[in-house]
């Protein structure tokens, strides 16, 4: 025989009721109420003695009968304790910042995640998004930063220093395009080296590199003409390349003061004027401001998933 539904009464509202018949059986025994569902008692709440139940849904009884003892019904006070775990819901939101920045310092991206939980089961009651090696001042206070990003690139700058053993020093010449160098620009001077104007790094490295496409300077992942005593710096990778490019014009020149193009120009590419005075090339000049043109309709928004598919 099969149950006829009366109209109006939805299968989903018998589901429903089931499940909460199920659950008072199993926790209490007082009385519920709600839209659509009805529970009858012929005694009272506080009576400790059998308790006939009745179940109706849209005026249909679907359960009644069988008495269970008040005492029965109502089990242990149980605690429920909720255990969130932050490091694992900053592992999941900065994930793709990890592999980046992991790729950078030549670093093992399991390695460093396992030296984080292994901070983590140790400093947890002191977890910060901002801080997650959990650095300290001199004074052994933690330390705050300004974003996730560059909490994460201090903790693996100490890790480098600290490991030295787990950077992967083998050297790769880039043949990649030059979209993939200028996110990582944009990356690193919107989220590491805030103090670097992101379109003045993109132009000047443009006009050292011919745009990031000559070839010898991508040989040696150097898009900047930086020089050593052997000649034109060579890095282990193109992320690295990038990396020491953006910090050096962070280092070197606007955090000391240096922060026009002019002023930039009369170190990075000096020239001299009419009265022999130190001055930029106005060459290279020319060359950054028309490269500056070039980038000033680029989307400077730009995340670490970003970056990596753009490679």
């Amino acid at each position: 025989m099969k149950l006829k539904l009366a109209s109006g009464v939805k299968w989903k509202h018998v589901v429903f009721a089931v499940i909460l018949l199920i659950v008072f059986v199993l926790t209490i025994g007082t009385h519920i109420a709600a839209e659509g569902f009805a529970y009858e008692s012929t005694e009272s709440e506080n009576t400790l003695g059998d308790v006939p139940l009745t179940l109706t849904v849209g005026g249909i009884k679907l359960y009644q009968g069988n008495t269970l003892k008040a005492e029965e019904l109502a089990g242990p006070a149980e605690e429920v304790t909720v255990d969130i775990n932050y490091l694992n819901m900053y592992l999941n939101d900065y994930s793709d910042d990890i592999t980046l920045l992991c790729n950078i310092f030549g670093l093992n991206r399991d390695e460093v995640i396992a030296s984080l939980e292994e901070l983590y089961n140790t400093y947890s009651d002191e977890f910060e998004t901002t801080n997650v090696g959990y650095l300290r001042d001199e004074e052994g206070n933690l330390k705050t930063f300004d974003s996730a990003q560059y909490g994460l690139y201090m903790y693996l700058q100490n890790y480098v220093d600290e490991h030295p053993e787990s950077v992967d020093t083998r050297r790769v010449q880039y043949t990649g395009n030059a979209e993939y160098i200028e996110s990582l620009i944009i990356y690193l001077t919107k989220n590491i080296f805030t103090n670097v104007d992101t379109n003045m790094a993109l132009s000047i490295g443009a006009a050292e590199s011919g745009y990031y496409t000559v070839s010898y300077m991508l040989r040696c992942n150097n898009i900047y003409g930086g020089m050593g005593s052997n000649g034109l710096i060579k890095y282990r990778t193109i992320e690295y390349g990038v990396f020491k490019y953006v910090r050096y014009l962070s280092v070197n020149y606007i955090s000391k003061g240096y922060t026009t193009l002019e002023s930039i120009g009369r170190i990075y590419c000096p020239s001299r004027d009419a009265n022999g005075n130190r001055v930029a090339s106005s060459h290279w000049i020319s060359l950054v401001t028309r490269a500056n043109s070039y980038y000033s309709d680029y989307n400077y928004e730009i995340s670490a998933s970003d970056v990596l598919a753009s490679k």
